[in-house]
């Protein structure tokens, strides 16, 4: 991981614009804009996110464990495409995003065993491919919170389920990694997700950053970071607030394989460019520039195609709604979270990420 992986996230967006799999239309149109790096969803709910539209692409049935969704059409596609760097938000099978009382269950050993297998497949499958796997979980906090309620702590239980649930998947890519031969041709790392890191830094709050990264001992610390990244006024404020953020998370990341700086990503960026149509150019710079000169691994804009738009009566729009469909968003019904907008026109955005595409250094 000697490069700077600047990429696109593609998951649930509410258009498209041909009769492909939704995941191989977005993975081609994330390639086509230039971009080595692509993030998208690996989970149970794949039908949903990913819709089939003109031929079935999804198997009949669904697969038991994520090694076998990894194995399907859509994904072998997307994973065998030029992409360097594949993030991947990953949920079991076993278990799905089920986290309260995970620690009391007793389901860890089978999170761990989905885990490993997963892993197994990638390593076995593109070995010496010279491909970077990164699997997370969704914004930790989040889910520790659970109400989304941001002046209260993550509770101590939902902390050591958290902790219980996170280690068994690590666990899994551990093993699955010493089994490989450790080889030195693909990655397949395993990482903990944070988006609340500023609640602790300033206000001391129990945190997924504070309380949960420091026990799991992950391999990477993935960074959804809008709670920095849309702050200030200006680059310098911004980029302040990003450092601090930053500085936080490597304050309590361990780094198990001797990463350093790289063991950090930014899994997600949004700018919302219809709602902050003046920012988007510079937020974008500064982001870019800073994760960069910071030495972390890379940084994910989302998305391909906008997944907060709504329909004209102002119900949510549909996954995928096809041109000339009655709930195709038009570009004002959506928040701006684009690359591509739904009447096709390109968000100038994309010229900024172009510059860092290409594993620049």
């Amino acid at each position: 991981m000697n490069f700077f992986a600047a990429g696109i996230s593609h998951a649930s967006g509410n258009y498209g614009f041909t009769q492909e799999n939704y995941l191989q239309e977005g993975a081609e149109r994330i390639q086509s804009l230039g971009s080595e790096s692509v993030f998208v969803y690996l989970t149970p709910s794949f039908r949903t996110t990913y819709p089939d539209k003109s031929s079935p692409m999804w198997p009949a049935q669904n697969p038991s464990q994520l090694s076998d969704l990894a194995a399907t059409a859509p994904y072998a596609k997307v994973f065998s495409m030029p992409f360097k760097t594949i993030v991947l938000t990953t949920y079991t099978f076993a278990n799905a995003d089920n986290v309260a009382g995970f620690a009391t269950r007793g389901n860890a050993q089978a999170e761990e065993d989905e885990f490993y297998n997963l892993a197994s497949y990638l390593f076995r499958t593109y070995a010496n491919s010279g491909k970077t796997f990164v699997l997370k979980n969704w914004e930790g906090d989040w889910i520790g919170l659970q109400n989304y309620d941001t002046t209260k702590s993550i509770s101590s239980s939902m902390v050591n389920d958290m902790i219980t649930w996170l280690s068994a998947r690590q666990r899994g890519v551990t093993r699955a990694r010493q089994d490989a031969g450790n080889p030195s041709g693909v990655n397949v790392f395993n990482a903990v997700e944070v988006n609340r890191v500023l609640d602790y830094a300033q206000n001391r709050l129990t945190r997924v950053v504070n309380a949960v990264v420091p026990k799991v001992g992950a391999d990477m610390v993935t960074y959804s970071s809008y709670d920095s990244t849309l702050q200030g006024t200006d680059p310098n404020s911004m980029q302040a607030a990003m450092t601090q953020a930053l500085n936080t998370i490597n304050q309590f990341a361990p780094d198990p394989l001797g990463l350093g700086k790289k063991r950090i990503l930014i899994s997600e960026f949004g700018l919302y460019e219809n709602q902050r149509p003046n920012e988007a150019i510079w937020r974008t710079k500064t982001l870019l520039s800073t994760a960069q000169s910071a030495g972390l691994s890379g940084a994910f804009m989302w998305e391909v195609f906008d997944n907060e738009c709504h329909e004209a009566n102002g119900q949510p729009a549909p996954v995928d709604s096809a041109v000339g469909s009655p709930t195709r968003p038009t570009d004002s019904e959506c928040r701006g979270l684009w690359a591509v907008r739904p009447d096709g026109t390109i968000s100038p955005v994309v010229g900024v990420l172009k510059g860092y595409f290409g594993g620049a250094n």
